[in-house]
């Protein structure tokens, strides 16, 4: 079956339906990364039995 479009936006509409945009990964900086672990290890020194 070939079906043909009149309207661009009717092959974008298609598209977006049949491709799901993929989500944006997000890129965390060293010093973020360096941040989270200071503060994952201070909480365990202080509450060691704790788990989130």
């Amino acid at each position: 079956m070939i079906t043909t479009y009149t309207d661009f936006r009717l092959v974008k509409a298609e598209m977006a339906t049949r491709y799901p945009a993929r989500r944006p990964v997000r890129r965390d900086s060293s010093l973020e990364i360096m941040r989270r672990t200071l503060a994952r290890n201070s909480r365990e020194e202080l509450d060691p039995g704790h788990r989130r």
